[in-house]
């Protein structure tokens, strides 16, 4: 074998690991949980990634109904940040073609992301400014 074919093993693997990489067979235990309907599901990045966002969601809106993190606990830069992704995103998930339930469900969970954490950005600055005077 060249050394252009031979896979690149990272510096970081650890020694024990290097007999894994670029070994197909290790996970052909897990085949017969691919008919699974659930398995299915998590395997796709179209559903799986929609569903990760959503905890990115539903934790600060949950956290503005209880009060939890205090107002002045809120990171301005993370939910700021947070809050224009999630309108970026709303915007590109309405242009995409073709639109089905997926670019749509893509749509909800970003204005839902940027709107629950552009609150929690407002409700800090509302903070800051009130500490100011």
């Amino acid at each position: 074998m060249s050394a252009a074919t031979q896979q690149v093993i990272p510096k970081a693997l650890p020694k024990f690991l290097h007999r894994y990489v670029g070994n197909g067979h290790m996970f052909e235990c897990l085949k017969p949980y691919e008919t699974n309907g659930l398995v299915k599901y998590l395997n796709s990045v179209y559903d799986l990634a929609p569903l990760c966002k959503w905890g990115l969601s539903i934790v600060p809106m949950y956290g503005v109904f209880i009060g939890n993190p205090p107002v002045e606990k809120i990171d301005l830069n993370t939910s700021s940040a947070l809050a224009c992704t999630g309108f970026i995103w709303t915007f590109y998930a309405f242009i995409i073609q073709p639109q089905n339930a997926g670019s749509r469900a893509l749509a909800a969970v970003n204005f839902c992301m940027g709107s629950v954490n552009g609150y929690n950005a407002y409700r800090r600055l509302q903070y800051d400014n009130s500490n100011k005077k």
